[in-house]
């Protein structure tokens, strides 16, 4: 462990300096298409990959203490990782533990790993400590982040610009897992904001739509149009693995039904430009084969 006396700098965000003072520049991030069980599981993956390269560790979490939801992630922090001072820069969102690496590279990993094994902690699935009480976890190497995860955001980012085998490293650990690393950033872009990228079809109107939502998109060259079969909203919540939460929407979607606020996203894509056709059509295949989405494409 290290003195978090020592502990200096800003923050980490998008497009804001981190501790070390550089800006977070993801170059991949990772897409899952299962359920939270399989984002956790790619998460903690990735931590342990992240640590083998770097060299420093930040885990910043919503609260001091989660003993009552994970006994042995609690007992990790108070004995094995260093917490930094709560009034430290770096500690500004919340109750921070530092890793030095490699030493404390185990330590993390068994810290952010769900106890399936214990009989007083849920399912992975149901474990909604890991998911919302881990705030945020940050990896360097030379005072530069090379991953970083906000597991409530889903959102999974390295950044691999001078570490051209993370990438591959990290395809390799998540090969079992319906979650894969991709380019970050925009894959086709069109007109005045529509845009496509590994997670979201955004309009021209400026609202989006998850892809995992997507059932069917249908191409059709001769009118230069992209008509997309939505799923559901009822199907999405009946999705949820928690019990508590399926209820909870349910009812939240039987209100929008009877008031009329249940709106789909828009299903038909009109192009006058045919290279803007072509990017877009492209972008969809691309996206699909990236991640593995399940929603078919075809010819009409």
């Amino acid at each position: 462990m290290t003195n978090g006396a020592n502990a200096c700098g800003g923050e980490t965000r998008d497009g804001t300096p981190n501790a070390g003072g550089d800006e977070w520049s993801p170059t991949h991030e990772v897409v899952c298409t299962g359920d939270p069980a399989d984002e956790v599981a790619a998460d903690t993956r990735l931590v342990a990959l992240a640590c083998e390269l770097g060299d420093e560790a930040l885990l910043t979490m919503s609260t001091a203490d989660v003993g009552d939801r994970s006994p042995h992630t609690q007992r990790i922090l108070d004995a094995e990782l260093d917490r930094l001072p709560d009034d430290s820069a770096i500690a500004s969102e919340g109750p921070t533990w530092r890793a030095t690496l490699p030493a404390d590279a185990d330590s993390l990993r068994r810290a952010l790993t769900v106890d399936t094994d214990d009989a007083s902690v849920p399912e992975l699935g149901e474990a909604r400590w890991r998911v919302w009480d881990v705030q945020r976890i940050d990896i360097r190497r030379d005072g530069r982040p090379i991953y970083q995860s906000i597991p409530h955001h889903s959102r999974f980012e390295l950044a691999a610009a001078d570490l051209p085998e993370f990438v591959d490293r990290a395809s390799e650990r998540l090969a079992d897992l319906p979650c894969a690393a991709v380019p970050a950033g925009p894959v086709a872009s069109w007109g005045e904001g529509g845009q496509l990228d590994h997670r979201t079809l955004r309009f021209e109107t400026g609202s989006g739509a998850s892809l995992g939502h997507v059932r069917r998109v249908a191409v059709d060259r001769e009118r230069r149009e992209v008509v997309v079969d939505w799923e559901p909203v009822g199907e999405r919540v009946d999705r949820e693995p928690s019990r508590a939460l399926r209820s909870v929407l349910r009812a939240f979607v039987w209100t929008l039904d009877r008031v009329g606020g249940s709106e789909t996203p828009p299903r038909r894509l009109s192009f006058a430009d045919g290279e803007a056709f072509r990017r877009a059509v492209e972008g969809v295949e691309t996206v699909r084969q990236r991640v593995g989405y399940d929603f078919a494409v075809v010819a009409v």
